[in-house]
C-alpha cells in the first residue's frame, strides 16, 4: 500500500512539474534577436524600419536597439487563453546617457485575427436604446429613441455608438465593429439625432439596438518605465483574464484569442534617445478565472 501511495505522489509531483513547465514556456519566437530582426518591425514616423541588432545583449547575446520616438511589434500571432494570466517580461538598457520612455504591451486580435481597438470593447453601461427610424447605408443621421445618457461623453467629445448591440447585460457582440463616432447630438421632435463623422457602411432597420461606448485611443500596456537604464534592468507586469466589458490596461480585451507584443521605445521622445531591449518573454502563469 505504501509503495502504492509514494507511486501516486510521485506521479502528482511529476504531473505538477509538467503543468508548471507548459505554463513557464515563453511564447514569443525570436525575443532576444538570435535571428536577427526576424518577427520584428519597427516603425518611426509612420515609415516601418528595420530594428538595427547589436552586440552587448543581456547574457552577452545580441539584442534590439531602436532611436527615437519608435512603435515596435512582433510579427506572429501568439494564441493565448483569455481565461488565464500571462506574465510580459523584457531586458532594456540605456544606449546612451539619456533617459528612456517605454511602454510594454500586447496587440489584441480576435479569432479571425483581427485586431481589437479599445473604442469596440470600451462600453457605456446602460446606454443602450433603439434606432426609431431605418438608417441606410451611406447616410450620416441616425435617430434613436432615448440618448439622454450619451450627452456627457458628447460634451467631452468621447461618443461613438455600436449598432446590433447586445442588451442582456453579457456584452456578446464585442467587440463590436459597427462603431461609428458622433461629431453632434441634439433632441428633435420627441426623438434623438446623433450626426456621424462618417457614412455608416451597413443598413440597420427601426428598433436596431444601438449603446454608446466611449471612444478610446490606448492600447493594453503591461508595464511601463521612465528611467536612465545603465545596467541590464528586467521589466515584467502580468495580464489579467479576460474582462466582460471594458478596455484595462492589464487584462485580455474582449473577444482576445491572439496577441502581438507591442513596445513603445522612446515614446514622445526625439532628442537621440537610444534604447536597447531583449529576452521578450510572454509566459502563462495562471490560474485560469
Amino acid at each position: 500500500m505504501k509503495y502504492v501511495i509514494l507511486i501516486l505522489a510521485g506521479a502528482a509531483v511529476f504531473a505538477g512539474i509538467c503543468i508548471h513547465a507548459e505554463e513557464s514556456k515563453n511564447l514569443v519566437v525570436n525575443g532576444n534577436a538570435a535571428a536577427g530582426s526576424d518577427n520584428w518591425q519597427g516603425c518611426h514616423a509612420y515609415t516601418v524600419v528595420p530594428l538595427e541588432i547589436v552586440t552587448g545583449g543581456p547574457d552577452g547575446a545580441n539584442c534590439f536597439e531602436v532611436t527615437d520616438h519608435s512603435w515596435v511589434n512582433s510579427i506572429e500571432h501568439i494564441p493565448v487563453d483569455p481565461s488565464s494570466q500571462y506574465r510580459l517580461t523584457g531586458w532594456f538598457k540605456s544606449a546612451n546617457d539619456m533617459v528612456n520612455n517605454v511602454c510594454v504591451g500586447l496587440l489584441l486580435f480576435d479569432e479571425s485575427n483581427r485586431p481589437i481597438d479599445a473604442t469596440s470593447v470600451n462600453v457605456l453601461e446602460k446606454s443602450e436604446t433603439i434606432l426609431t427610424a431605418d438608417a441606410e447605408n451611406g447616410e450620416t443621421v441616425i435617430k434613436v429613441k432615448d440618448a439622454s445618457a450619451w450627452e456627457p461623453l458628447f460634451q467631452n467629445k468621447l461618443l461613438t455608438i455600436a449598432f446590433d448591440a447586445d442588451d442582456s447585460g453579457g456584452y456578446k457582440d464585442l467587440p463590436n465593429s459597427k462603431c461609428h463616432t458622433v461629431k453632434n447630438l441634439e433632441k428633435k421632435d420627441g426623438v434623438w439625432e446623433a450626426t456621424l463623422a462618417k457614412p455608416i457602411l451597413d443598413s440597420f432597420s427601426a428598433k436596431t439596438k444601438v449603446r454608446a461606448h466611449v471612444t478610446s485611443p490606448f492600447c493594453m500596456l503591461a508595464f511601463e518605465m521612465k528611467n536612465h537604464l545603465p545596467d541590464w534592468t528586467e521589466y515584467s507586469g502580468v495580464i489579467e483574464p479576460m474582462v466582460k466589458s471594458g478596455a484595462p490596461r492589464n487584462a485580455f480585451w474582449p473577444g482576445t484569442k491572439y496577441v502581438r507584443i507591442l513596445l513603445l521605445a522612446n515614446w514622445g521622445q526625439n532628442n537621440g534617445e537610444k534604447l536597447q531591449f531583449g529576452n521578450i518573454s510572454l509566459e502563462k502563469v495562471g490560474p485560469e478565472k
